[in-house]
């Protein structure tokens, strides 16, 4: 033991029993990346109950149950309401941590008791909260004497220490972790999918980062093979292998494990496999210990989710922390590799797996397809930087980081809840029971935001107006909370808030809610944070700095969706309600600012002025018309034209001056919002399409400091989901940078046309590349038998499953096409592969029919554009021809008023060339 204190960052925290006491332990990393171990003795466990008769139930308790250490009376306040006096609560104190779980029920049973609190805070968690810690940042541990060192066996890491005090210290670094990557390969049972009953482990790949002995990665085999290199071992049998693999673990012993769908697949096969050969053996002939504290390697199944921790390790599967992060149309690891880090994976079909293992010429191959696997894993995680987020809300929230992994935004909102409740001795309420929940369902009517109707169609020079973190500002400008929620029908109406939903909450001027104190908190602090990011000259403060800001983002937004969240410890729909009430009252509140008090601005001088701000007009003057066109709950659409409603030509009107208008019409709106609301412009759209509410796509330009920053942005078309085709979103992302940059509808329909000639010419071609963008695709996201009702996606499993093929797993995203085989839909529907092999044919009809033309027709119908338009050519009129009559009709135009096709606009703004043909923005 060292005589010093020591600092460690925290990777992870549970606890033992010793002597029948809990002791806490902190696993973490120091500066040189030694592994350590600090024990915390003396942390008791402990809940509250609420009784009439708080003396009576304290002598009570301590007879009654030989667990209680001791019952006291304490002073607190409730979980809900505003409360200005505290009530007389019984601190229970127990001996374990499992005695809290053994008698709460029996507890709150007893007469007289009126509700139990905290009882099922975890004994970890409430040493992190009781002692302000929080798992990935750093601590100062200070050594107990040498008579009190306690001196378990069990534990792997290079150095224990029995602390005396542990605290909280500010350091910005991550210390050196280990990463480890794994992959496990088996032999199929005769063509069929294997099960770890029957089906051996042949293979085991590993991926280090850093190097293990010198090595990236290593390869275990459970036979002799000729001619492998040095990263690849050979044994003689499975067993000698899988016990190979579990020694490396814990010698190289690695702060985070990962793999591709290692949870889902690989963990559960590995444990089942070892337990029924040692079940086998009559002794455990393989060790599967590879926790900090000496345990077994393990799962727990949820429903459809399966859990894996390690203690004193944290557990990271790439797939699903890919799945939460990016929008792929599927997630088998050689999509993933290929479309975000560039790399391809090995190609071993499985049904040729057999024949690959007992093929001398083959095997090498086989091999190398193995740590391919855990290589891509390990360099996924590293690269994209998938953890970053999972650290940084780690450190924030004080709550594990396996629990953040593993779990949502819930548990981090209440750990920053019970942290904060307990500074000013409020209790946390129980997590509901199913009981509460469906009370709740059947009660809960939480009204949404608002939606401005859509002006539909094309839009020049619109600017975009968006609330800073609406839903948090809000409440702090609001005070509204839990703990500001008025239950006292006495309290005079001058001293409360009213929201327009009839909310009642106590002024801030009285009692500030904790929620908005902790939201100022956090919103104070992701601005720090920015400031330090442009002053960081290290990329890796940089980039943890950045993890922090986009945690505090996170967290920030997270709890308005908590206070109506139904599973929630604190549930009111007061405050979810009021949120939402506000929201919808400021878009129309700014909605009725630009349309009756500013109505124009005035751009003179490289400012925009206010009608009062003016004082008329003067020559070169440019008078802007603003008409609300949009609105979203956080964000509203300006249109931006001249004062007679035409839209500016180009040299008129320019982005710059957009950046003016929309700056000017944050300014005012934020002068008449409570603090620390706040309006700010955000872009400018040369052209917007507005199909219907939440559906639209717009040329975006963003100021930058060097200039403007472009890109096309779609919200709620076909481009941007899942369950289309890829050649719908191909046509679409066309079609909209045809409208959008180049005012071209001729080309589009062409377009459009083109691909429907080519789809009809699919069974004759065969074009291989062109099938593959016909494929769709549907997440298998439970067991084939639980759906009540047939899909496309299940008919495709059950043929895959009937042919002896490799069934795809709960979680993956199955491929299909329809083909013309089959009555209906469902049944026509066909494994990609297959249809290729087979010279299946595709249902042309269907593509047409029901993936290309409708979702076109949505977006061109603005236009005047018909169905039978997109089947035949016909000669066709300009964008802005559609449809010009009837609006010259309505409003009188300006001779050439309508822009220009972009390629032969004169350009004045930074990186808005006008050039013929641009890259289209969707190949970045």
């Amino acid at each position: 033991m060292q005589n010093n204190s020591q600092n460690i960052q925290i990777i992870d925290i549970d606890y033992y029993i010793d002597s029948n006491r809990p002791i806490i332990r902190i696993y973490g990393k120091d500066d040189a990346g030694k592994s350590i171990c600090c024990l915390v003795p003396g942390f008791e466990p402990y809940f509250f109950a609420q009784a009439d008769n708080p003396a009576e139930l304290c002598n009570y308790l301590t007879d009654a149950f030989d667990c209680i250490q001791k019952a006291d009376i304490v002073e607190k306040f409730l979980p809900i309401g505003y409360q200005t006096k505290k009530v007389p609560i019984v601190k229970i104190t127990v001996t374990l941590p499992t005695d809290v779980r053994d008698i709460r029920d029996q507890i709150r049973d007893l007469p007289g008791v009126n509700e139990i609190f905290e009882a099922d805070v975890l004994f970890h968690n409430r040493f992190l909260i009781d002692k302000n810690l929080h798992p990935l940042k750093w601590i100062t541990i200070t050594p107990a004497p040498a008579e009190k060192e306690l001196h378990p066996t069990n534990i792997i890491c290079e150095e224990i220490i029995t602390a005396e005090k542990v605290e909280e210290i500010d350091k910005i670094a991550h210390a050196p972790f280990k990463y480890l990557a794994w992959d496990i390969e088996c032999l199929p049972d005769n063509g069929a999918l294997p099960t770890p009953d029957k089906s051996p482990i042949i293979l085991m790949s590993i991926a280090f980062s850093p190097e293990y002995k010198g090595m990236n990665t290593l390869v275990l085999a459970s036979k002799k093979i000729d001619g492998v290199d040095k990263e690849t071992e050979c044994y003689d049998n499975e067993n000698d292998m899988i016990n190979a693999f579990f020694s490396t673990v814990r010698e190289y012993d690695p702060d985070v494990l990962t793999g591709f769908n290692t949870d889902g697949f690989d963990t559960k096969y590995v444990v089942d496999r070892c337990k029924k050969i040692n079940t086998e053996s009559g002794t455990p002939v393989i060790n599967f210990k590879i926790g900090r504290d000496n345990r077994d390697l393990n799962f727990r199944v949820f429903g459809a989710t399966t859990s894996v921790s390690i203690s004193g390790r944290i557990v990271a599967d790439v797939l699903p922390l890919i799945r939460e992060g990016f929008k792929l149309k599927r997630y088998k690891l050689e999509n993933v590799a290929k479309e975000l880090i560039g790399k391809e994976k090995l190609d071993v079909p499985p049904q040729e797996m057999e024949a690959y293992w007992n093929d001398p010429s083959k095997i090498h191959t086989f091999i190398e397809y193995s740590r391919r696997d855990s290589e891509l894993a390990l360099e996924l995680l590293l690269k994209l930087q998938l953890l970053d987020k999972y650290l940084a809300l780690a450190q924030v929230s004080g709550r594990p980081l396996q629990d953040v992994i593993n779990g949502g935004q819930t548990n981090l909102v209440e750990q920053l809840l019970m942290s904060r409740f307990r500074e000013i001795d409020r209790l946390m309420a129980m997590k509901p029971n199913d009981e509460i929940v469906e009370e709740r369902e059947r009660e809960s009517n939480v009204v949404g935001a608002d939606v401005l109707d859509p002006k539909k169609g094309l839009h020049c020079n619109t600017v975009v107006e968006d609330y800073k973190s609406l839903y948090p500002t809000i409440m702090m400008a609001r005070n509204l909370c839990y703990t500001t929620v008025i239950i006292d029908k006495t309290t005079p109406k001058e001293s409360m808030i009213i929201s327009p939903s009839d909310g009642h909450f106590i002024k801030p001027e009285i009692f500030k809610g904790i929620i908005p104190s902790i939201l100022e908190g956090l919103l104070d602090k992701r601005v720090a944070t920015k400031k330090m990011m442009k002053n960081a000259r290290d990329e890796n403060e940089k980039r943890v700095l950045d993890a922090t800001q986009l945690a505090l983002k996170i967290l920030l937004n997270s709890f308005y969706g908590y206070s109506g969240y139904i599973r929630a410890r604190l549930f009111s729909l007061e405050v979810a309600n009021s949120v939402t009430s506000y929201g919808r009252e400021n878009i129309r509140n700014t909605q009725n600012t630009i349309n009756n008090e500013i109505v124009t601005l005035t751009i003179r001088d490289n400012q925009a002025l206010t009608p009062n701000e003016s004082d008329g007009t003067q020559p070169n003057d440019i008078i802007v018309l603003l008409t609300p066109i949009y609105g979203d709950t956080d964000s509203i659409f300006i249109h931006c034209t001249d004062i007679n409603g035409n839209e500016f030509e180009e040299e008129e009107f320019t982005l710059d001056m957009s950046a003016l208008v929309g700056k000017k019409i944050a300014e005012v709106v934020t002068s008449k919002l409570p603090e620390p609301m706040e309006l700010q412009y955000e872009a400018t759209a040369k052209r917007i399409l507005l199909v219907a509410k939440k559906r639209y796509a717009m040329w975006q330009f963003e100021q930058a400091k060097d200039g403007w920053i472009q890109k096309i942005k779609v919200k709620g078309l076909e481009t941007v989901r899942r369950d289309w085709c890829n050649l719908t979103s191909k046509t679409l992302n066309i079609i909209l940078e045809a409208i959008l940059k180049e005012g071209d509808v001729d080309k589009c329909i062409t377009y459009v046309q083109d691909v429907i000639a080519k789809i009809r010419k699919i069974n004759d071609t065969r074009d291989e590349a062109f099938i593959a963008e016909l494929t769709l695709s549907k997440t298998l996201s439970r067991p084939p038998s639980s759906y009540k009702n047939k899909q496309p996606h299940l008919t495709v499993v059950e043929k895959i499953r009937e042919r002896g093929g490799q069934v795809p797993i709960t979680g993956e995203r199955i491929p299909f096409l329809i083909t013309t085989v089959g009555s209906g839909y469902v049944e026509q529907a066909e494994d990609p592969a297959y249809v290729i092999e087979h010279n299946i044919p595709i249902d042309t009809n269907y593509y047409i029919q029901k993936q290309i033309i409708p979702p076109a027709l949505r977006l061109l119908e603005t236009f005047g554009v018909k169905r039978t338009t997109l089947e035949i050519n016909q000669n066709q009129k300009g964008l802005f021809d559609f449809g010009k009559q009837e609006k010259e009709e309505q409003s009188p135009k300006k001779k050439n008023s309508e822009p220009a096709p972009i390629d032969k606009q004169p350009s004045t703004d930074n990186n808005d060339k006008g050039t013929k043909r641009q890259k289209s923005l969707f190949e970045y």
